[in-house]
């Protein structure tokens, strides 16, 4: 069958990574104009256009694809039909009505309709997600959907992972939805309306972090914005992404990057055990302590911790202004001055 792929990022890259190696013939791969990205705001290729050139495929990078001479310009290529997977244009009738248009959307709809179904379900601490291969119609992510594929979120999943997870399931069903499309038995179900759910498109104020709530949301937070968006906080006036942390009551949280957790100066000096091991609250833990206000900064040896309104949770890995992502320890060596307010917030 002879189909246009739609997308943009490396989600997108993924999807048409698994159906480039379909029997389908891709004869058109659609993604958004070169943008200014970096410090130097350098013209930069999606990942969409990366792999496809890199596979030999046809690129082409329109403003508008819903229009009549573009829809013409598909059909004279001999389109059968468009896939899509975070391309970033709203399709209008003009294009819907010309050919089956379908599209592979990172939740298990009815659920999470809308621009950030991933980092939401994060977010909202979801244990679940999948994707769901639909019919696109004017309406937000309201077609009848095709096929659904669930992928579980672990408790050391970020949006980075999880992207990964539904981009494989997804790029599957996806090739089974042309494969059936194809055979002519194609038939899509109904969304229930009334279990609808929105994703609304991730805000600065999404972004930011606060202390006061509890350390299980911020965990979530901080995991749902990483490693592309990002999470923030302050200090010294100075602003703080914050792309990893653990839940310091949890033996099971995230380990630190590059190896098990820091230990304090005495114990790597002398070669005894960690003084406090990765996941767990430190011993200084109570009375005075344990009362401080939520963003109140607690230091161990070379790792953080920092007060929420349930509890600890430690910064695993973060980012100063203008600089690049450094571990806990890193920046305790380099930023410490930033700390000498006592608190984040």
């Amino acid at each position: 069958m002879k189909i246009t792929f739609a997308g943009t990022p490396q989600f997108g890259a993924l999807v048409l990574g698994a159906l480039a190696a379909s029997r389908h013939e891709i004869v058109l791969v659609l993604t958004q104009p070169d943008r200014p990205a970096g410090r130097g705001r350098e013209l930069r290729m999606s990942p969409v256009k990366q792999l496809a050139l890199a596979r030999g495929l046809h690129v082409e990078q329109p403003e508008r694809i819903s229009t009549a001479e573009f829809v013409r310009h598909m059909q004279s290529l001999g389109v059968e039909a468009l896939t899509v997977a975070a391309f970033g244009q709203i399709l209008k009738p003009v294009l819907l009505d010309a050919m089956p248009c379908i599209n592979m959307h990172g939740s298990l709809l009815p659920r999470y309709r809308g621009a950030a179904p991933v980092e939401r379900a994060i977010m909202d601490g979801e244990k679940e997600t999948g994707v769901s291969i639909m019919k696109i119609v004017p309406a937000l992510d309201s077609g009848d959907v095709y096929l659904r594929r669930a992928v579980t979120i672990r408790e050391d999943d970020d949006a980075g992972s999880v992207y990964e997870k539904l981009a494989g399931a997804g790029g599957e069903a996806l090739v089974e939805v042309l494969d059936s499309l194809e055979a002519g038995t194609l038939e899509g179900e109904p969304q229930d309306e009334s279990q609808v759910t929105y994703a609304e498109k991730i805000s600065p104020e999404d972004r930011a972090i606060d202390w006061s709530r509890p350390a299980r949301d911020i965990f979530n937070q901080v995991r749902a914005l990483s490693p592309h968006i990002g999470a923030y906080t302050n200090a010294a006036g100075q602003r703080l992404k914050v792309w990893k942390v653990a839940l310091a009551a949890s033996r099971e949280a995230p380990a630190v990057p590059g190896g098990g957790g820091a230990v304090t100066e005495c114990a790597a000096e002398s070669g005894e055990e960690p003084a406090v091991e990765a996941g767990k609250m430190p011993a200084a833990e109570s009375g005075e302590e344990a009362s401080a206000a939520p963003g109140s900064v607690t230091i161990e040896g070379e790792r953080l911790f920092v007060r929420t309104g349930t509890g600890l949770v430690e910064i695993l890995l973060l980012q100063p202004e203008g600089k690049r992502r450094i571990t806990a320890a890193e920046f305790l060596r380099g930023y410490r001055q930033l700390l000498d307010g006592g608190r984040l917030g």
